[in-house]
């Protein structure tokens, strides 16, 4: 052994090569330590697991994404075609005043309610109908023959998109015959 080693590493190290050619390598496993492919395959499923989650992490931000998307062309439809129910009902009112015998405004209507419905936007009768609170707003109720609670008239019609409501429409309400209150 050297005298000149100072510390006990370096002590280790000329303890190891003073041993002639059976070197050991500083921080060595124990010799119980797993196999080689023991490690191999332990190293390999630690990947593997973190590849699954990768994995799984980019599929749900794949479908959040398309999702969000979906839901911002839904409600910038639904913005415009908000914004184009003034145009119908000023349409409506224009052919209502002409009697209905203007040609050129009714093919004008035709259009576009042609390209509403392309767009998924549809009006819907109410006359006759229950009345629905999520699909009308009662603007006045009035006696009448028909049964309590029945839509007597629109003067407003209600759009929906797709399956959403995006404007209810506007209706007279049956109370009811006078006759059947006095009973």
């Amino acid at each position: 052994m050297n005298d000149s080693a100072d510390t006990p590493n370096e002590q280790k190290s000329e303890m190891n090569q003073e041993d002639g050619g059976n070197l050991i390598p500083e921080g060595s496993p124990p010799e119980e330590e797993k196999s080689p492919l023991e490690l191999l395959k332990a190293e390999y499923d630690e990947l593997n697991e973190k590849y699954l989650r990768l994995a799984a992490d980019f599929e749900n931000f794949r479908k959040r994404s398309v999702r969000d998307v979906e839901q911002r062309i839904t409600q910038s439809l639904g913005q415009f075609a908000k914004d184009m129910l003034e145009v119908a009902d000023s349409l409506d009112r224009a052919i209502q005043a002409e009697g209905g015998s203007h040609e050129g405004l009714t093919q004008i209507q035709k259009l576009l309610v042609q390209v509403m419905k392309r767009q998924g936007i549809e009006s819907y009768e109410s006359v006759g109908e229950k009345f629905d609170p999520t699909r009308h707003e009662a603007i006045a109720m009035i006696p009448s023959p028909k049964e309590e609670g029945i839509i007597c008239d629109q003067v407003c019609r209600g759009y929906c998109l797709k399956d959403k409501i995006i404007r209810p429409a506007q209706v007279v309400v049956s109370q009811g015959s006078v006759s059947e209150e006095r009973h």
